[in-house]
């Protein structure tokens, strides 16, 4: 069987990454494998600049911790080993996979259907071109 050592958990809130969790959760139990939890927020044109800046980064900050704060509750709760990113991005799905990349995870899972785009047509867009486009295994949760 293939042991997983770090799972990425891209979140935004939506049921179907809530459901994401529990499963990224329990596979982390089976595999004793760390889950990083990741958020990417709106980026921030670099027009913008000063405190006008500073004001924006803060609010991305207080978003990033009000959506992450029921994943780190039931993580917590449920004694997974994690540890929880935001990024800044334009775009999310390629984000996504450069961060899993770059942390050396070697399993992404993922809700199918996230806030985007009607609320997710059929199967999210972002986690469709997640599955296109990025190199590792992908665990989409319906």
């Amino acid at each position: 069987m293939v042991k997983f050592n770090k799972i990425l958990l891209p979140v935004d809130g939506s049921k179907s990454s809530i459901w994401a969790m529990e499963n990224a959760a329990g596979l982390s139990a089976i595999m004793d494998a760390e889950i990083l939890l990741l958020y990417v927020t709106g980026a921030l044109p670099q027009i913008i600049k000063g405190q006008p800046r500073e004001e924006a980064e803060k609010a991305q900050k207080e978003e990033a911790d009000l959506v992450l704060a029921p994943y780190h509750l039931f993580l917590d709760e449920n004694k997974v080993t994690y540890r929880a990113k935001f990024v800044p991005a334009f775009n999310v799905w390629n984000t996504i996979c450069l961060v899993a990349e770059d942390e050396g995870c070697d399993l992404i899972v993922m809700g199918s259907r996230g806030r985007g785009d009607w609320e997710g047509a059929m199967l999210g867009s972002v986690t469709h071109r997640v599955l296109a486009h990025c190199t590792i295994p992908v665990f989409v949760v319906r």
